[in-house]
């Protein structure tokens, strides 16, 4: 059924401005490898990662499970994306190794006959970080891409002396603007993890919004994490040489209302792990997505908490009602469509969850020969559980194809 509904993406834009530009992320999880040892919990962990980033604001390039070419090709969406940007982000989960000291990210097609070989079957980390030093006065790096020994299954050729040479990964020669962390110390292993996401990845998502907090400050609390749920096997490591201080939510903005834990479920356990799974739907659909001409400013009040985030920064309901009425004035009518199959919801904490969908866009405006503005977003939701049901916290979205 189409309804009336907000045009988040084009609203926030007009609003607040395209803060989603001003930082820009790349995030990818490999697991399904055709030679190498499997993962289990890199596109879990891509995914989860990419949710929180976009939760706070980045424009968020996701892909998984890539072979070298469609790696390659990711790469270079990333290198125009990154154009005029504040800062870029790149985050890896999956195998990564090291041949004479430069690091290499693994494709899901590599070949493993070697590690000399190896160099043409994978791509270089540091052409990533290239691309970015280039573009952005800071560059951010996560690599989740240490796991175990990518030769333990394939029988290759020399794989002995090949998982001695590409034990772990290596320190980069950074340039001046970057911060590289790694999840676990150079040349050791780190661990996949035995639930849905691995030790570092869990830690990163408990921790990176925190108001006010520095990366480095972010790397303390994530180092503390995982040393403790490894009992000490794996120690998180970074290197940097920012020259200004970079916060994934600038201080003074309020702290979440509760605390805020990694997802914890697939979209098929929604329904066990929130509890109300058909509520939040309801919200969504017959509240979030209906809404009536001359009552925005009161549906605002009725489903926001006092101080939504809003593309990563925080501000106040009244605020973000008048802006949303300020958008709806300019139409004279609006549909939206719910693209059937694409509701994600997804625990976070025992009063928290985080919900993503697709819509359909398509909105008349009032001004005489002005065209139609018509598309798709791809739209993700903060929720938090009070007394008088669920209300929305954060609030982001993007352009979708």
């Amino acid at each position: 059924m189409v309804r009336p509904g907000f045009a988040i993406v084009l609203l926030l834009i007009a609003a607040f401005g395209a803060r989603a530009e001003g930082r820009v992320a790349l995030v990818i999880g490999n697991g399904a490898y055709q030679e190498a040892t499997s993962l289990a919990n890199p596109v879990n962990d891509a995914a989860d990662v990419a949710a929180r980033l976009r939760g706070l604001g980045f424009k968020v390039i996701e892909a998984h499970d890539l072979e070298k070419r469609a790696l390659e090709r990711r790469i270079g969406e990333f290198a125009d994306a990154l154009a005029g940007a504040d800062a870029g982000l790149f985050y890896y989960a999956g195998h990564g190794v090291q041949v004479d000291g430069r690091n290499y990210i693994l494709p899901v097609d590599a070949r493993l006959d070697g590690a000399v070989k190896l160099q043409l079957e994978s791509v270089p980390i540091d052409q990533v970080l290239d691309i970015m030093e280039q573009q952005t006065r800071t560059s951010l790096v996560f690599l989740d891409a240490c796991r175990n020994n990518p030769f333990a299954r394939s029988g290759a050729k020399g794989s002995d002396r090949a998982a001695r040479a590409l034990s772990g990964l290596a320190p980069f020669d950074a340039a001046r603007g970057s911060f590289i962390a790694f999840s676990t110390a150079p040349g050791a292993v780190a661990l996949d993890g035995s639930g849905r996401n691995s030790p570092f990845a869990a830690a990163l998502i408990a921790h990176i919004d925190l108001p006010g907090q520095s990366i480095n400050d972010l790397m303390i609390a994530v180092r503390r994490d995982v040393v403790a749920a490894t009992g000490g096997q794996q120690r998180p490591w970074e290197q940097g040489s920012l020259v200004e201080r970079f916060e994934f939510v600038p201080g003074g903005m309020p702290p979440p209302a509760a605390e805020t834990k990694p997802p914890a479920v697939e979209v098929a356990a929604a329904e066990r792990s929130v509890g109300d799974a058909g509520a939040i739907e309801d919200l969504v659909q017959n509240r979030y997505l209906a809404p009536v001409a001359g009552d925005i400013a009161k549906m605002v009040e009725r489903l926001y908490v006092p101080a939504p985030m809003i593309f990563g920064t925080r501000i106040e309901r009244d605020a973000a009602a008048a802006a949303k009425a300020g958008w709806f004035s300019q139409w004279t009518s609006w549909t939206l469509e719910l693209e059937r199959g694409s509701l994600a919801v997804a625990a976070r904490g025992e009063s928290r969850a985080e919900v993503r969908f697709l819509m359909r866009y398509d909105y008349r405006p009032r001004a005489a020969g002005a065209a139609p503005v018509a598309g798709r977003a791809r739209v993700t939701l903060g929720l938090i559980r009070t007394e008088d049901g669920w209300r929305i916290d954060s609030e982001t979205s993007e352009a979708a194809p």
